[in-house]
Parts: structure tokens; sequence; C-alpha cells
């Protein structure tokens, strides 16, 4: 991983460095503090962690995150909920691949969400993360763990490394301050899309739900979590979705 050389990443690392003073917890002291002076340019020798939850959903976000928790000896597990069983086989690969142990989960009241979604017709996108963000939580409680990740980039800062119960939610990529292009860079892997088979299913069903997709793009953009060209691809691919 590259140091943080633009003023806007240093700043963002150091904020998240902030953060962890204030928790002054010593846990995150010993094993996250590490991390974030190595990305300021400090060189550091990294300890293994206790178990560390990765949120994995076999994108390239979750990819890049479930890889940096492994090469900051961060001790990853992943947990994924299953969406269908078609997703298992590649994420069973994946980390396989990485020598990572992995969890699958899985709700029922899910299919309720997706049922909603295309009879009344909303964006799935907000009550779907939320709900499995729940289970992930759920299922962290019940296995000591002590941090949480996830693959999120926007929420920078103090917002990334955000304290519940005796547990961290570690928004991994946006504590760092990484970007699309770094995830590229960590996988080999180019973005394949936007969203799942199901969100293709309600831009299809739907097209006028296909602006707050076109939104969550634009979010990214503003925020430089991606570059123009990424973006492009990302709305000419939703744009499509309807076209056939």
């Amino acid at each position: 991983m590259k140091t943080a050389r633009k003023f806007r990443d240093v700043y963002r690392v150091q904020n998240s460095l902030k953060t962890l003073k204030r928790y002054n917890d010593p846990d995150l002291n010993r094993y996250i503090k590490p991390i974030l002076e190595y990305r300021l340019g400090k060189k550091h020798e990294f300890h293994e962690s206790r178990k560390t939850l990765i949120a994995f959903s076999g994108g390239i976000d979750s990819k890049a995150t479930l890889l940096i928790a492994k090469e900051f000896c961060l001790n990853p597990e992943a947990v994924t909920f299953l969406i269908s069983e078609s997703n298992r086989e590649p994420i069973e690969e994946f980390c396989e691949k990485n020598d990572i142990i992995v969890h699958f989960i899985y709700d029922s009241y899910y299919e309720n969400i997706l049922n909603e979604a295309e009879n009344k017709r909303f964006h799935p996108c907000g009550r779907c993360q939320k709900f499995i963000t729940r289970k992930i939580y759920e299922f962290a409680r019940g296995g000591n763990y002590k941090f949480i990740g996830f693959g999120d980039m926007l929420s920078v800062g103090s917002h990334s490394i955000i304290k519940f119960g005796d547990m961290y939610r570690l928004n991994i990529p946006a504590m760092l301050s990484l970007n699309k292009n770094d995830h590229i860079e960590i996988t080999n892997e180019y973005p394949n899309g936007f969203g799942c088979d199901f969100l293709r299913r309600i831009h299809k069903k739907y097209p006028f739900l296909k602006r707050y997709s076109f939104q969550r793009v634009l979010r990214e953009l503003r925020s430089q979590s991606i570059n123009t060209d990424i973006a492009k691809d990302l709305i000419e691919d939703i744009e499509g979705d309807g076209c056939s």
C-alpha cells in the first residue's frame, strides 16, 4: 500500500489517528495505530491481531479490504451474507486461495425486502445494506471479534472508526483514505459493473429508479473515491440495464 501523499489523504488519515486518541483503547493503539502511521510513511512492525471479521461480498472493495487486513496482520475472517448459492463458489475460491476462513450467514427475511422492493417500487440498496449489516453485527457479537471491517470508502476520518459496545467498526479503505484505483491495484481487478443481479432486474422493471443509482455513483465521484473514467463506466452500466 502506498504512502499517503496528497494533502487530502494525509488529512483524512490524521483524523483517523485523532479518533484513536479519543477512544484510547489499547487494542486500537496496538493493532490499528501502526497501520495508520505506516500509511503516513512511518516504518512499523505489525503484531498479529485478535480475530477481525471482514464483511465480504466478493466485490472489488471487499476483496481489497480483506487483502489489506491480511497484509497488516489483522487475522481476518470473512463473513458473507449468502444472497444466492451462485455467490458461494467464487467467494470460497477467493478465500481458500488467500488462506482466509469464510463464514456464510442467511436470514429468510431478506426475501421480504426483495419482494417489497419489487412490488412497492423502491430502490433496494439502502434497506438491503442496513439489513445485511445488522446480521453481520449479530454474527460478530457471538464470535468474540474486536474489529469488524467494511469496504466503505466514503465515511473518512473520524467517521471511519465507530465504537459500539466492546467492538469497533472499521471502514478500512475510508480509514486509510484509499479509493477505487487503489482497490484496482491491490486486487488486479476492475469494477464489474454496478450493483447485484437483483438491482439490475429492478432497473429494467422500474427505469425511474436508476436515478438513485446514478446519485450513488456521483456521491462517490464527489468524494473522489472514484475518478471520472470509473464513474462514466458505472453510469453507462446502469443505463444499459434497461436496453435488453
